[in-house]
């Protein structure tokens, strides 16, 4: 498989956590979580379009006014995707300076607050000063919170103590065109492929028509013919979560099959107790749920600087339940 997203951590593995996912051929750049910014470039910084924060501890969020500033003078539209409190959580940030002088910028922020049930949003754009426009809410009825062409984000809800999200970026199924293939039906290239590529990634009938140099053909046909197809890539993203059956529970489904897993292992099992108090995973732990979600390459971080002299051992101890890739 072909790997599309490069994945950037925003900081060594005791510093604060989240990571940026940009897309090879698309551009798109994402933020998991806002954690400390500066070791990214401006212009990483300023490719950013969504961002997914997991939930509203410091460390998660004090990037967000080295964002702020960076796009402030920006024609851009961010969006940010957090748990409960979030829309609001934001609007005391953005309260905290004078707007007095934007009238003409053109950054807009569009906070989505992920309910169980529900996805609340609210606007808040730089000309009017970044008071809130007046929110909607749409009904969640499946574990999707985005869908895009080139991704879609799944989320679930765990439990920090606060609400705190998960995701699961999926890509629709990859379709790779032979030119072979085209050569041996002398079949000309144009905006034709583009509905097939789009049909097979939307799961159309294979009786589909589809029409190619002035003749129809089912979809079926076509793909055979050109058409290599493989599974989309998966990248999970857990973090600041107790190892409880409840957020197992919630948890396996949203990571199962990950390409990349990308957990957090806080204590090393000398503080298991600690873990346990403070609602986070220890590596033994990061281990099992790759384990058990039969994910492909477990990537570690947000380590407890507590151990900072043991590095080592988080990748050991991940390593007694889980035979993948570590790193």
């Amino acid at each position: 498989m072909t790997f599309p997203w490069r994945i950037e951590a925003l900081n060594p593995p005791f510093g604060d956590p989240g990571f940026l996912l940009q897309h090879s051929y698309s551009g798109k750049t994402l933020l998991f979580d806002l954690g400390d910014l500066h070791k990214l470039s401006a212009k990483q910084i300023l490719k950013v379009s969504h961002i997914f924060i997991s939930h509203g501890h410091i460390d998660h969020l004090i990037g967000f006014d080295h964002l702020l500033r960076l796009t402030l003078n920006r024609s851009k539209h961010l969006n940010i995707f957090g748990p409960p409190g979030i829309i609001t959580m934001v609007g005391h940030k953005l309260k905290g300076y004078h707007w007095n002088l934007t009238a003409h910028y053109e950054l807009l922020i569009t906070v989505h607050e992920v309910h169980e049930k529900s996805v609340e949003q609210c606007t808040f754009a730089c000309r009017h000063k970044f008071h809130p426009e007046p929110g909607i809410s749409k009904a969640r009825n499946s574990a999707t919170i985005l869908e895009t062409p080139t991704f879609a984000i799944n989320a679930a809800t765990l439990d920090h103590g606060i609400d705190c999200l998960a995701f699961a970026l999926k890509e629709p199924l990859q379709v790779k065109i032979r030119p072979e293939g085209l050569s041996r039906r002398n079949w000309v290239p144009g905006p034709w492929l583009n509905k097939v590529r789009l049909a097979l990634q939307s799961n159309r009938p294979t009786d589909t028509i589809i029409e190619v140099d002035g003749h129809n053909y089912h979809l079926q046909e076509i793909a055979d013919s050109i058409a290599l197809i493989r599974p989309g890539l998966k990248i999970a993203y857990v973090t600041d979560t107790g190892f409880t059956p409840e957020n197992c529970q919630k948890l396996l489904p949203l990571i199962e099959g990950a390409d990349i897993l990308l957990c957090e292992a806080a204590f090393l099992e000398s503080a298991a107790d600690k873990a346990e108090i403070s609602k986070h995973l220890t590596a033994a732990q990061a281990g099992k749920l790759a384990c058990l979600s039969r994910a492909r390459h477990l990537r570690l971080f947000h380590f407890s600087p507590r151990h900072t002299e043991e590095i080592e051992e988080f990748y050991r101890q991940a390593g007694e339940h889980f035979s993948g890739r570590i790193s």
